[in-house]
Order: structure tokens, then C-alpha cells, then sequence
């Protein structure tokens, strides 16, 4: 009989926000806004500095505080809102990670990952992100996976691809044990 790693994952509120601010800060979209908010304020205190008009300084404050303030508040909302509303979030994800497939299952449903299915396993610093193609992943949270996180990963390792598998190894064990 093959030996499975068994491990429930709870998703937090926390655990949502931090993923959801991972893929803000790492698509072309969420760097270029945030961007845009340093450079609006640099050109908010240049406009002090200068003495350039007052409605040249007012308006890139609020672009530089905007751009930088909103995508955050937008994403703490919307998780808030998620957790709310979200039956999947209600309940603990229980997995069972054997050689030939990931059973992820929730009260009475389950589903079948073969590892063929997997696209790509990342660590996101509190987060493993299992994503099942560009824009379908599961978080398992590294808090609630406890010492299974790194056998988990010891077993991606083995069944996927190393461009599939993108963990550090060293700030996982950190996070393991705080």
C-alpha cells in the first residue's frame, strides 16, 4: 500500500488577502499601478519643492495616494466579502497526496488531481499556491499544513517537473516553525 500524506488546509481571511496581494505585486498590472503611485508622488514633492501650482501638487497627491492605497483596501474588501459568501472558505480542504494523485475533498464532495493536472506548485512566504492552470489554484496554508508543507513539496519535487516547483526550501522550514 502506498504511504499519503494527509493534511487539511484552512483558508483565513489572511491567508485570501496574502494571496490575492502575491498576484497584485506579481502581474504587470499591480507593479505598474504601484509605480505610478511613487512617481506621482515624487512629482508631488518636486511640485513643493518647485513652487509649481497648488493644483498640480493637489492632483498627484491624490493619483500617488490613490494608486497606492486603493488596490489594498480594494483586496481587504473583496476577501472580506469572500469569506462571507464563499461556502469553500466555510470549511476545512482535507487532502490526501499519494504517488498517483491529489485527493482534495470538502464535507461530502471530493475531486481527483491527477499530477498530470498540476500546472505549478509556488510558496508565496505564508502560502503554498497549487494552481491547476494560469487561473485555477488552491491556497494551502502553510500554518495549518504544519510539518505535511515540506513533505508536500518533497513530493511535488519528486512527481513534478523543477519548473513546476518554485518553493525555497529554507524560508518554507521558516515558516514551518513559527
Amino acid at each position: 500500500m502506498e504511504e499519503r500524506i494527509e493534511f487539511d488546509s484552512v483558508v483565513t481571511e489572511k491567508a485570501l488577502n496574502n494571496f490575492k496581494m502575491y498576484h497584485n505585486l506579481h502581474n504587470v498590472g499591480g507593479v505598474f499601478g504601484y509605480i505610478f503611485a511613487v512617481f506621482a508622488l515624487v512629482m508631488c514633492v518636486l511640485g513643493i519643492a518647485f513652487g509649481m501650482s497648488t493644483k498640480y501638487i493637489v492632483m498627484m497627491a491624490i493619483f500617488g495616494l490613490f494608486f497606492l492605497l486603493y488596490p489594498y483596501i480594494s483586496m481587504r474588501m473583496s476577501s472580506k466579502k469572500q469569506m462571507k459568501t464563499v461556502a469553500a472558505f466555510k470549511a476545512p480542504m482535507h487532502y490526501s497526496v499519494g504517488e498517483d494523485k491529489i485527493i482534495v475533498s470538502q464535507n461530502d464532495m471530493s475531486e481527483d488531481l491527477l499530477w498530470e493536472q498540476i500546472y505549478k506548485v509556488k510558496f508565496t512566504g505564508n502560502n503554498l499556491i497549487l494552481y491547476l492552470s494560469a487561473v485555477r489554484a488552491n491556497v494551502l496554508t502553510v500554518d495549518s499544513m504544519g510539518e505535511q508543507a515540506a513533505e508536500f513539496v518533497e513530493m511535488c519535487e519528486k512527481k513534478l517537473k523543477p519548473f513546476q516547483v518554485k518553493v525555497n526550501k529554507t524560508k518554507l522550514r521558516k515558516a514551518i516553525s513559527r
